[in-house]
């Protein structure tokens, strides 16, 4: 009796709530169907027997500007897909190529033209491909790490976009180049949302707009040298 309750309950799925309307959210670059497509979503589809998990990690790997997918269901018969796109980009320059990478530490594409971009310099991705997460060799993977950790604070404060450079050849500090006038230092141990925080604050509230020079946040106070 068990089985028989067990296959009148999966007739009845297959036959009923199929999918009817595919409801896309949050994307702008990609098109609905394109991201139906990338994750194996049709219209017919049993809305019970679509697996959400395997979908939404194909339209990762296949689109990436996509960060995150997640997927739900609304009765009766529509699929719902709300994505989080890359907005936050910057640029990884290496042998005359140029990689846009997200904030989260994925690369996005291969592109010539990266101007709005911030550039990062000091890092050489080991064989780069779009949608799979920036690989570097051993000695540079805290250089990575302390990267995409600088990425979130200045992210998190809406002022990735102020960062026109962000330089990691030194062993000594990191090198910000904020707002196109200044030249920030920053300790590769530091507490980067406080020193944000401080930067912030003496270039919006204490600096005049025609000031340029560099910003010395490696030491407990805030110095700054005019030039």
């Amino acid at each position: 009796m068990f089985f028989v309750i067990c296959g009148a309950i999966v007739a009845a799925l297959a036959v009923f709530f199929k999918v009817d309307t595919i409801e896309v959210t949050g994307n702008s670059r990609y098109t609905d169907s394109e991201i139906a497509e990338s994750g194996n979503i049709r219209v017919g589809d049993n809305l019970f027997l679509i697996n959400k998990f395997g979908a939404a990690e194909e339209i990762t790997r296949k689109l990436p500007y996509i960060s995150s997918v997640r997927i739900s269901r609304k009765l009766p018969d529509t699929l719902c897909i709300q994505v989080e796109e890359n907005g936050a980009l910057c640029a990884l320059e290496q042998g005359g190529e140029t990689w846009l990478l997200s904030s989260s530490g994925k690369l996005v594409e291969k592109t010539n033209t990266a101007a709005e971009a911030t550039r990062v310099t000091g890092l050489t991705a080991l064989e780069p491909e779009a949608g799979k997460a920036l690989q570097v060799d051993a000695e540079q993977q805290s250089a990575k790490e302390t990267l995409l950790t600088l990425l979130a604070a200045l992210n998190s404060r809406e002022a990735l976009s102020r960062c026109q450079e962000i330089h990691l050849e030194d062993g000594s500090y990191i090198t910000l180049r904020f707002d196109g006038r200044f030249d920030v230092l920053l300790s590769w141990d530091a507490d980067f949302g406080y020193k944000l925080d401080c930067l912030l604050a003496v270039v919006d509230t204490k600096l005049e707009e025609n000031e340029k020079g560099t910003i010395d946040l490696t030491r407990k106070e805030v110095r700054f040298v005019p030039g």
